[in-house]
């Protein structure tokens, strides 16, 4: 009896403790839909793309368009690919958690926000998973960029001495890595305090860890971070099939047509429709970034006229129709020299506020300030509650610009 007492107790404590860990990741995901999350973000005060081209639709139309939008879930071609690759490293540190790697590291473009698609891909996997969660809950980056440090050794030291006291395997998740480092002088004391940690033989902890494939690049390159991890999953770009499955819903909710594609793409791929042909271009321009292929989207969405010869009655002839037209990228303004530095910093950090940014690059802040106004003027960068950001749908040619004056730049 007593032993069957104490095998009930532990399932009931390993229940509370999952419905814990997935309550909080429930929680904490809610509370970021906001700039940070969004996939479709507007500049507080500046008319950008795809803003721009939606303002032409009826207003209660384009914001049923958004709504939508912002309503689908992750692609799940990238929570399939992390949760096989959680699967596969986490199976291997269970049996032999001494001599596996004890980490997952998961990058994504620096323009897709990683937490959000670990979030929901983690919210599925954890319940599937009989084991403690620890959940870093950072919101953003500190302003104070100091106190990074502290702040992690309060949430991660408690794991510490909870780890002591009933010696638990336990799953550590930073949802994102970018929040936890500034690129400055002092600005690296929180990574170097992860690493102490990543490389202290504790043989409890798994850790996973979401990312930027930029932060990433120039963390492993200034203080080797990668050599402290095992597995680093880049989310692989998303092909044309698996982009329309994911946009299905909105089209078909909308009733959205699509337009001809250009004459050369018609025939080179005559044997295609135009549904086909316009999401082989969207993938193509959108070099496969959710992110990216979703603002694209909805800066192709046109309102027209439907075509009736012989209209039966004025509801008829006044009928429209939500088009979706050839998809393309607007053109980059041109840049200076130290607006190239500002958008790389960006891509590094993700997000940042002026002073933050200010502080990276080593400049004033009323400097800074005059070069982000002119790049949210160009609809380039977005700006709201102080936090700045790339517009997504610049990202290829910004990626393309900074490569050709050789800032090293991941695909992504």
């Amino acid at each position: 009896m007593a032993i069957a007492t104490l095998i009930r107790e532990s399932i009931t404590k390993l229940t509370n403790l999952m419905a814990s860990a997935v309550n909080r990741f429930r929680t904490w995901l809610s509370n970021q839909r906001n700039f940070f999350f969004s996939r479709y973000t507007k500049d507080v005060k500046e008319t950008q793309e795809p803003e721009r081209s939606l303002v032409e639709l009826p207003p209660e139309l384009s914001q049923k368009l958004v709504d939508a939008v912002k309503s689908i879930p992750s692609n799940p071609a990238d929570k399939k690919a992390i949760a096989s690759t959680l699967d596969k490293s986490f199976n291997l540190w269970r049996e032999n958690p001494s001599n596996t790697d004890n980490s997952v590291v998961i990058l994504s473009s620096p323009v897709v926000t990683v937490s959000r698609i670990l979030s929901e891909t983690l919210e599925e996997w954890t319940e599937q998973k009989q084991i403690n969660l620890k959940l870093l809950p950072l919101k953003n980056r500190p302003i104070d960029i100091e106190s990074i440090t502290s702040k992690l050794e309060h949430y991660l030291k408690q794991s510490e001495l909870d780890q002591e006291k009933d010696q638990e395997l336990e799953v550590v998740v930073i949802p994102n890595l970018s929040w936890c480092f500034l690129r400055s002088v002092e600005g690296l004391a929180g990574i170097e305090y992860i690493q102490s940690l990543l490389c202290d033989g504790s043989q409890n902890r798994f850790w996973i860890i979401g990312g930027g494939q930029v932060s990433w690049q120039y963390l492993s390159s200034v203080c080797a971070i990668e050599a402290y991890c095992g597995e680093v999953l880049s989310l692989p770009a998303i092909p044309a099939e698996k982009l329309q499955s994911w946009l299905d819903p909105v089209v078909e909710k909308l009733g959205i047509v699509f337009d001809e594609p250009r004459i050369d793409q018609q025939i080179l791929d005559r044997n295609k429709d135009h549904k086909t042909n316009y999401f082989d271009r969207l993938a193509d321009i959108s070099e496969g970034v959710g992110t990216v292929a979703l603002q694209i989207f909805l800066k192709s969405i046109h309102y027209e006229e439907v075509d009736e010869e012989e209209p039966q009655d004025e509801a008829i002839a006044e009928s429209k129709d939500l088009v979706a037209q050839t998809p393309k990228l607007p053109k980059l303004p041109k840049l200076e020299s130290e607006d190239r530095y500002l958008l790389y910093s960006l891509l590094l950090h993700g997000d940042l506020t002026i002073t933050s940014l200010a502080r990276s690059l080593g400049d004033s802040e009323s400097e800074v300030q005059g070069r982000v106004q002119l790049l949210r003027r160009e609809g380039v960068v977005e700006q709201r509650d102080r936090i700045l950001k790339i517009n997504p749908i610049y990202y290829p040619k910004i990626k393309q610009e900074l490569a050709a004056n050789n800032f090293i730049i991941n695909r992504g």
